[in-house]
């Protein structure tokens, strides 16, 4: 009997495919916080936050980051000023993209976008960087009150979605869109500002009449601030309101003067709160107080050049 024998040759390849391996991101962002500021002042206060992201992924793939950022509680009728709230007050600020564009939303109604972030990922599959979102307070609030100004960007504020490049456009939004919450907050601090004119008698020939004269003192502090405006004696030895020094630095000569809150010289302006101080509570806005002052009738000294230092304490 032939006995045939037959072989089969059985192979296995394996192949060497590389699938795409669903990408994954998470996102955190600091709060931005612009500190003490002075908004009654005007100024345009800056700070900064950071967008931190984090991702895993098919190894040398690129995911676009689409990082969109609305107007948050303080809320916003065009995307520019965004507002910090402060009960029924509000405090006009914007966040910046590092160029200085805003930085915007394909999600909200307005016309700001956000800039498109790329972040290539390693042999390992993943990857993670760090972005700067600058904020400036854009505005003077003059009529501010002190407190908290703020915004909190909740979940229902921001969207950060992403995808593997080139497919994935932010006109369009994924299933792997995340939400980031952070707050932005600024304290508007009490606080005043000051600045005067000079008092000038002029040239005068004799002192036997009494001489008149006035200037102003502007002050500005923040709205319902209450404070005090007080001068001093001088600085030539004044021993009161009243009784204040003008002396000629070359001779040690002389002249009596005193300075008051109203033309009419029945109030003087001294240094001593609840007596002989100005009082007042702030607006906001420029608050400007006459200074009057006199020289009484006295004897006429040498002819020179007189002057005086005065103090003004603004109490508050």
């Amino acid at each position: 009997m032939l006995v045939r024998l037959f072989f089969i040759l059985i192979s296995l390849a394996w192949l060497n495919v590389s699938a795409a391996l669903s990408q994954s991101c998470n996102f955190s962002m600091t709060d931005i916080n612009f500190g003490s500021v002075n908004l009654s002042l005007g100024g345009t206060p800056i700070t900064a936050g950071t967008l931190t992201a984090s991702c895993t992924g098919t190894p040398g793939a690129t995911i676009t980051i689409c990082p969109n950022i609305g107007d948050g509680t303080g809320g916003s009728t065009s995307g520019n000023p965004r507002l910090l709230g402060n009960g029924p007050r509000t405090a006009p600020y914007n966040l910046y993209q590092p160029s200085g564009q805003i930085w915007g939303s394909y999600v909200w109604p307005y016309a700001p976008l956000p800039p498109i972030l790329t972040l290539p990922l390693n042999s390992t599959g993943s990857g993670s960087f760090s972005q700067t979102i600058n904020a400036q307070i854009t505005g003077t609030l003059a009529l501010a009150p002190a407190g908290t100004y703020q915004s909190v960007y909740s979940a229902g504020h921001t969207l950060f979605d992403y995808g593997y490049a080139p497919a994935q456009t932010c006109s369009v939004q994924s299933t792997r869109a995340a939400r980031v919450a952070f707050t932005v907050r600024a304290t508007n601090n009490n606080s005043c500002n000051i600045s005067t004119t000079p008092l000038s008698f002029g040239t005068r020939s004799s002192l036997n009449s009494a001489q008149t004269a006035s200037n102003q003192i502007s002050v500005t502090c923040t709205n319902g601030v209450k404070y005090t405006v007080g001068l001093s004696n001088g600085s030539n030895g004044g021993t009161s309101p009243v009784n204040r020094l003008l002396a000629n630095p070359a001779t040690g000569q002389k002249i009596s003067y005193g300075l008051y809150q109203n033309a009419g010289l029945s109030q003087q302006w001294g240094s001593t709160v609840g007596s002989d101080t100005a009082a007042g509570t702030a607006t906001g806005l420029t608050q400007v107080y006459n200074v009057y002052g006199q020289i009484p009738v006295q004897a006429t000294p040498p002819g020179g050049s007189y002057s005086d230092v005065v103090v003004i304490t603004l109490s508050y």
